[in-house]
Formats: C-alpha cells, structure tokens, sequence
C-alpha cells in the first residue's frame, strides 16, 4: 500500500516508520521538520488529569478517569501503551528502560556505572511516573526519561549540585537551584555554582547548540572535542562534595553517546536537564527518527505544503502538493495526517473567530476544558476561552479516521493524529507523546501489514 504521510514532528516521523515496518511503502510530505526540538525530549503519557490533580500512579491506568470526549478514549489503553513501547524499543540508546528507585542513583560504586543511565535490576517500564527538573528548577511528572536525564529523578533527601554557564544565560543556575530546595513534593537540598566555561573564546554569550556541537563525540574537530569534555569534567569535579548528583543543562552534545562517555570522568553522579528551546534532548530525538527513516529509505520531502486533496466519495486519491516550481499530485492508497494543529497552521482561525482545517476542511469539535487551577486564576475567563480554542480539533473513531457529529467517518482512508485531535490539553495535562504515539499506533494498525492490505484489494 502507499501511504502518504502529511508531517514531521514526533507523529509524523513515529508514522512513516511505524508503516514502514509493515511493509508498505511510504513517504513523508512536510514543510518544515515539525517541533520536536521545541520538546522536552521526554515521553508523557498523563501527568496531570484535566482537574489539575496530580497522576502519581500509572498514568495508562488514569486514561478511563478522562473526560468522554478526550482523544485517549478513541486510542485505547492498549495502544498507548504500545506506541510508548515502540517508541522506547526504537530509542532504546537514548531512552531509559525505567524509572531510578529512590537512592539508586547515590549508591552505584564507581563513576562509570553511577552516570550510564543503566536500568534498574529487571529492566522493563516503570509503573509511574517519576519527577523530573524543568528549565526554571520545578518538577514535572513525566514517564519516559532520557538516560542522560535520569539521575536527576527527584526522590526525598535527593542533594544536587546545579553547574551553569557564565556564558550560557538560558540556564540561570542560581534559580534553578532555589527552586528546587524549596520543592514541595519531595525534600531536596540544591546548591549552585556558575563556571566559566566556553566553547567559543572571546564570546560572552553562548547558545546550547554551540556547546552542543563543539563538545560532541562526533565532531569534525574529535581531540579538540574530547579535550573540553575532558576540561569540563575536571572544572565540576572541583565542587562536588559527596553524596551530591551533578545537574548541567542538557547541552552534551547531539549525539547520544556524548554524554555517556563525559559521564565517567565526572566522579559523582551527574545528569542533564532540560533547557528552555530549542532543547537538544529534543534534537537528539529527532536526528534518531529521521536517521531512521533515511535508512530504510522513507522519501522526506521538505520545503511542502499540502494545498488540498483530490477525492472521491469517501476517499482520498491523493493530495496536491505545492513546491517550488509547482503543484504536484501526490496520489495515495492512504493518507495519514500528523500536520497539526494551530502552532503549525494546520488549523486556521480567522477575523470572524471561525477555525477551519486547512488541507481536508474537516469538521472540528470544541471542548470543555475543564477547571483550572489555581495558577490560571489570573484572568481566568479569557484563560479558560483560549484553551477551549485550542483544545479544538478532529474527532476520530478507533482507526483514526475523522469523523462528523453523527460518528460516520468522513474519508475511509484519512486517519488523523497527534495535535490535531480534538479534547486533550498537552500544555497543562503533560499527555503529548501519549495521545501522539497512540494515535499514530492505532492508525498504522488500521493500515494492517502491506501483504494484508494487497490482499483485501485484490479481493
């Protein structure tokens, strides 16, 4: 079967592949190379209900306490599940097998086995989830942790060491640190210390890309790479005390291995967290995926824009695709729609506040978004209207495919996932790899493998 999918980001990536593996034969229409790099770079599934209460279990299990209009309910438990599973199995370089025990990390024997992210004895998935550090020094749930990331795993009597940069001014070290000493859920102890250390002499101010790519295993430069790691580990050893975890932002270069290997020079367990956007835990993501899809030979095509589709009756034919030069019709068995929602321009509102989506003019569906919490009281009226807005979207039956008010599927080989489903908040409910990876599980499913698909045409 050719399917065609429309976008770049986690969804559309995770789709290409997911199809791939079933034998058909794909290819990706996209035109820029979606928002990974603005992530976190960690999987949620659900942190927090749509009340505001915190998941501190399985966050799988939570899925029937949503709201009935919530796109969970459409995916499933079991494809959730698997399409975290998937994306685990695919990124197992860079993802932890599971959650740290409390103290696990503080306890390993020597320097090389505290920092490479091993999995706790018996691997598998954690039953919950764990508490990461943001950008600013607070703690957000989330399920699957990046193994640079998961020494930094709050638990009670945790002490950290955050290390900034003089010449990195998006990590304010001092803050984040403060912050965390004043956590409420767990009781942490934080210091910070600030060093000057750059990767580009003479320049006051840095960007995490820079450091990203100057300290990289694989830079083009590799001794004077492995000479500034070198140089970085010493200058932290110089602070830690015993008993601390070494927090740094998460810049240690877009290769997973990097950090790794920078690691086992640092004599106390250390870990990276996330920094404001772009992230490089983002970056490294994305690298992997789209790695992937050169080497199974996925066609990316960039620099795309879906102007509309070619139907008939209930089926998509195929779509028409504008590049420089022109207009091409791209046709398609399938078409698989991770193009997004308002950020991307997928969804469009205009001056009459209408909201229309941009490729298929399908219908959209608004929601309740629920009460807000406290932190929202701050004009909550026209708060709680802005995220009515963009909790809009498309409503989909089991195999992802949108439907109209009466449930009826509106095209029979159209499925829609990711941002574009209609009823989740990812912003507040930290659920955007959860309903992204499910709903792109579910609707490769639909596809069924290429042999299958091959024969029910022939038939």
């Amino acid at each position: 079967m050719k399917v065609t999918v429309i976008g770049a980001g986690i969804a559309g990536l995770s789709a290409a592949l997911m199809a791939n593996e079933k034998g058909h034969q794909v290819s990706i229409v996209t035109k820029g190379m979606g928002g990974i790099d603005l992530s976190n770079g960690t999987g949620d599934v659900l942190g927090y209900d749509l009340d505001g209460n915190i998941i501190d279990g399985d966050p799988f299990d939570a899925i029937g306490g949503l709201p009935g209009d919530h796109p969970y309910h459409a995916i499933g438990e079991t494809n959730a599940r698997s399409g975290i599973q998937w994306l685990r199995d695919t990124l197992s370089s860079y993802f932890a097998a599971g959650s740290l025990p409390a103290g696990t990390g503080s306890q390993r024997a020597d320097s090389a086995s505290r920092n490479a992210g091993a999995a706790p004895q018996g691997g598998g998935f954690a039953s919950h989830n764990s508490w990461l550090p943001t950008p600013l020094g607070g703690l957000r749930p989330t399920y699957l942790i990046p193994q640079s990331c998961e020494n930094a795993v709050a638990a009670d009597g945790k002490r950290y060491l955050v290390i900034g940069f003089k010449q990195f001014k998006d990590f304010p070290a001092q803050l984040i640190a403060a912050n965390l000493s004043r956590a409420e859920r767990f009781n942490l102890s934080a210091r910070a210390v600030t060093l000057d250390f750059s990767v580009r002499p003479g320049e006051a101010d840095v960007n995490g890309t820079d450091y990203a790519r100057a300290l990289d295993i694989a830079d083009l430069d590799a001794e004077d790479a492995r000479a500034l790691r070198s140089q970085l580990a010493t200058l932290i050893n110089e602070h830690v005390r015993e008993g601390e975890t070494v927090l740094i932002p998460a810049l240690m270069g877009v290769s997973v291995e990097t950090f790794t290997e920078f690691a086992e020079q640092v004599i106390n367990p250390i870990a990276e967290i996330p920094t404001v956007p772009p992230s490089i835990l983002g970056e490294r993501i994305r690298r992997m995926l789209v790695g992937l899809c050169k080497k199974r030979r996925i066609d990316i095509r960039l620099n795309a824009t879906v102007k509309g589709a070619r139907t008939e009756g209930s089926t998509v034919l195929g779509l028409e695709v504008a590049r420089a030069g022109g207009v091409d019709i791209v046709s398609s068995d399938a078409v698989i729609d991770a193009a997004g929602s308002f950020a991307s321009g997928n969804l469009q509102r205009d001056s009459y506040l209408s909201t229309k989506e941009a490729i298929f003019d399908l219908p959209l569906f608004t929601t309740d978004p629920g009460t807000l919490s406290a932190l929202h009281e701050i004009d909550l009226e026209n708060r709680q209207y802005i995220e009515q807005v963009l909790m809009t979207g498309v409503r989909v039956d089991r195999d992802m495919r949108a439907i109209r008010e009466d449930g009826t599927p509106v095209y029979a080989n159209l499925h829609c996932v990711g941002d574009l489903l209609a009823g989740a908040a990812p912003w507040r409910e930290l659920s955007g790899e959860g309903v992204a990876l499910g709903s792109v599980y579910a609707a490769v499913n639909a596809l069924g493998n290429a042999s299958e698909s091959t024969e029910g045409v022939a038939r």
